[in-house]
């Protein structure tokens, strides 16, 4: 063990930015805070603390008055959230660890958008690190999981600066500097994971491997920085493969050309949009996409389905969206789907552009846009009448896409299936008053019904 009486931690990566600081009152959280208090000048560091008395021990009140007096110390500006964690977990029927974590990050990111402060900054130091690894592991986690915690986890807005020093070492730095800290007795208890590993596993195996905590603080280096690279590779991977239109209910892996398998994992886990993921499901996922054609429950509301060359999930029950009044001169707005532009036109058909028409203006009395219906029927150009559902079978529709296709129909008679054809009816010829439609939306534009 290194005797780190003066610790001085590089606090670099977060130079000239505010941080608050998560103060519980522990030796952990006193070390960060005196620690941050030495480098603001230096650093250009602007902070301000929170304290959140949980109210499940009688002391809370005079652990919140310690960090309230040491932050005065500091010149640190404190602030004071309390929550009543027993009542909350009784309700909500959560163990009183996890109920406290799910309250305490709540009012620490709300503080965090009050106070302006663009960090959270945790005392989580390399025995937390081990802890967590071995909790993951355990679990079952894949590479992300076991790679334990970020320094700076930009996304989440957290900053942990103190991962590179044991437990022992933040404790000696506090006695060298008189500092005092207050005790949790709850710490000594083994009756949640964490704490049985914490008083019991990495002890027996230190009496093994005497380097063991810091051997995994070292492997979750190590495996961040691979699964950074992978993670680079999977968002290549989904920035030219996945669609997920704006307000869809549906989303799709284009499987055209496989990734490799990591990247695929990977890539299947985000594009689900289901962060319940089970390892079993995401195997399924993984051999579904070796097939033509299959269907995977997911969970009560969202399926996988395979066909053709893409993967798609999407919502089981889907809501038809609610007919909006084609206008006939200027924009239909119908969103989530489109806008559709109508202008007087000459009767000239349009041949190549199918998000385009000219149709029979008398056709069109009464038309709505919308989705489909269950008994939609339409007459294509040079076919007989039949069902809208067989004329998707026709054009080679996929069957979750069915669902958000924008269709100008009157009553049950569709009259314009946008991007795929028009009806006899309302086709032109020389002489008729036409109209021009114009689908517009950027986005699907580009990606519905590629082929």
């Amino acid at each position: 063990m290194r005797n780190r009486r003066d610790l001085t931690p590089d606090f670099s990566m977060v130079r000239g930015r505010r941080l608050l600081i998560a103060l519980s009152g522990g030796a952990d959280s006193v070390a960060l805070a005196a620690l941050l208090s030495d480098a603001r000048a230096s650093y250009g560091l602007e902070l301000s603390a929170v304290h959140v008395d949980h109210a499940i021990r009688p002391e809370s009140a005079e652990d919140a008055e310690f960090c309230r007096d040491l932050c005065a110390s500091l010149d640190i500006p404190f602030h004071l959230e309390r929550v009543d964690v027993p009542a909350l977990a009784k309700a909500h029927r959560r163990g009183l660890e996890t109920e406290a974590r799910i309250q305490r990050y709540q009012i620490l990111h709300r503080l965090r958008e009050e106070t302006g402060a663009e960090l959270i900054a945790l005392a989580h130091h390399m025995d937390d690190q081990a802890e967590a690894v071995l909790m993951h592991l355990a679990r079952g986690a894949g590479p992300q999981g076991i790679c334990g915690m970020r320094a700076l986890d930009q996304e989440a807005g957290l900053y942990r600066p103190l991962l590179a020093y044991r437990k022992a070492e933040l404790v000696d730095c506090l006695r060298a500097r008189g500092m005092t800290w207050r005790e949790d007795a709850t710490n000594a208890l083994d009756d949640n994971p964490r704490n049985a590993l914490r008083l019991h596993a990495i002890p027996e195996l230190e009496k093994c491997y005497p380097q063991f905590t810091r051997a995994v603080a070292r492997f979750a280096a190590s495996a961040q920085i691979e699964s950074d690279f992978l993670a680079g590779l999977t968002r290549d991977y989904l920035r030219r493969s996945f669609f997920a239109p704006p307000g869809w209910c549906c989303r799709w892996l284009d499987l055209t050309v496989l990734p490799p398998r990591a990247v695929l994992r990977r890539a299947l886990m985000e594009a689900s949009g289901c962060d319940t993921l089970t390892h079993e499901q995401v195997n399924a996922l993984e051999a579904l996409c070796s097939k033509l054609r299959g269907r995977l429950d997911l969970s009560p509301d969202l399926m996988a389905e395979r066909t053709g060359h893409r993967l798609y999930f999407a919502r089981k029950n889907v809501e038809p969206i609610a007919p909006v009044p084609l206008n006939m001169n200027g924009a239909t707005l119908c969103p989530p789907l489109c806008a559709i532009e109508a202008a007087p036109s000459p009767p000239i058909p349009v041949r190549n552009d199918p998000w385009r028409q000219v149709l029979n203006r008398d056709a069109l009395k009464g038309a709505v846009v919308r989705t489909r219906l269950p008994g939609d029927r339409i007459r294509p150009l040079g076919c007989g009448e039949k069902l809208l559902s067989d004329y998707f079978t026709d054009r080679k529709i996929d069957r979750p896409l069915r669902d958000q296709v924008a269709l100008v129909a009157v009553g049950s008679r569709v009259h314009w299936v946008t991007g795929i054809g028009i009806s006899q009816e309302a086709a032109v010829i020389s002489g008729d008053i036409a109209v021009s439609l114009t689908y517009s939306d950027d986005i699907i534009r580009r990606k519905n019904h590629a082929k």
